[in-house]
């Protein structure tokens, strides 16, 4: 079976609560103008972004026998990810998220790990993955039983059968941080990271030394996302600073992830770094001007155009 792209780690279900710019006091009752249920998660946002650019993704993990599992497959498969092998368990619930969203559009989470926390080697279908182009992992820190060696190991089987290797990073609330993804690097093509967990990753300050970081194991291509700042993208042969679409921000979050599925979409197309990173900028511009990580890409056409308005 032909696939693009096979992403594996976090994937939830994110409750947003719009405008919140402080907490009720403890014991009482504020009204929430906005109140949404959206998919989210690292991975599973990244394979929703690329399906509705025309790309063929499926996401690997594992979800629990419960509503937010339900909400998470459907939406998932709606929107033309395959989930067929996706696990369903009962022994925990499925991964939500508590998003807070104040009205400038800055988030604050609160993240139940669930089923995210059982995602391991075992859940990495190899009869899939071998058929596919990319091997993407989204969800450093908050995939316990793959940070470390077992992704290493993941990513090295993924390379010998042909499979680019890609990662998407995030906030380690524990303060670890490098160990986790140390094993991988030797064995990645693509790293993507928001400067402010690449700064915690790496030791790095600036776009350009977390690109040089990165590319000192051996990796191939660095996405740095820089928020209203832009992106930076670097390889081997050159480095592009692609600023920022100035839009409206309705909501954050995802936008990074979306992202992450538009510079994919790119690469597996054989695009130049700049248009990757073109493409990618755009699919951000676009995510934040709406709720939820992925509704607000529709088709690849509709991201050209916002590439191009600028």
């Amino acid at each position: 079976m032909a696939i693009d792209v096979v992403t594996v780690g976090v994937v939830c279900a994110d409750v947003m609560v719009k405008p919140v710019e402080s907490l009720p006091k403890r014991g009482s009752l504020a009204i929430a103008p906005q109140l949404e249920l959206h998919l989210g998660g690292l991975a599973g946002v990244t394979a929703a972004v690329l399906c509705r650019l025309g790309a063929k993704a499926a996401f690997t993990g594992r979800l629990g026998q419960d509503g937010f599992g339900d909400f998470i497959m459907n939406t998932l498969s709606s929107m033309g990810v395959d989930v067929s092998r996706v696990r369903r368990t009962t022994e925990c619930g499925t991964s939500a998220t508590v998003v807070l969203i104040s009205a400038d559009g800055e988030r604050t989470f609160l993240h139940h790990l669930g089923t995210n926390v059982l995602t391991c080697e075992e859940d990495v279908d190899w009869d899939l993955v071998s058929h596919a182009k990319v091997l993407h992992w989204g969800g450093t820190s908050i995939t316990p039983a793959l940070d470390g060696e077992p992704i290493g190991r993941i990513f090295a089987k993924a390379r010998k059968l042909g499979v680019k290797t890609s990662m998407d990073t995030c906030f380690d609330g524990k303060g670890i941080w490098f160990p986790h993804i140390e094993h991988a690097l030797p064995h990645l093509d693509i790293a993507m990271s928001s400067i402010e967990e690449a700064q915690h990753y790496t030791g790095q300050e600036t776009p350009e030394a977390i690109a040089d970081f990165y590319r000192s194991f051996g990796v191939e291509t660095v996405m740095v996302k820089m928020g209203a700042e832009g992106l930076y993208v670097r390889n081997a042969r050159e480095a592009h600073l692609i600023p920022a679409h100035k839009v409206p921000v309705v909501d954050t979050t995802g936008a990074g992830d979306a992202a992450c599925g538009g510079f994919l979409y790119g690469y597996i197309q054989g695009w130049n770094l700049r248009r990757c990173g073109q493409l990618a900028n755009a699919v951000g511009a676009l995510t934040v001007q709406v709720m939820g990580g992925a509704e607000g890409v529709h088709s690849l056409d509709q991201v050209l155009v916002r590439m191009g308005s600028d």
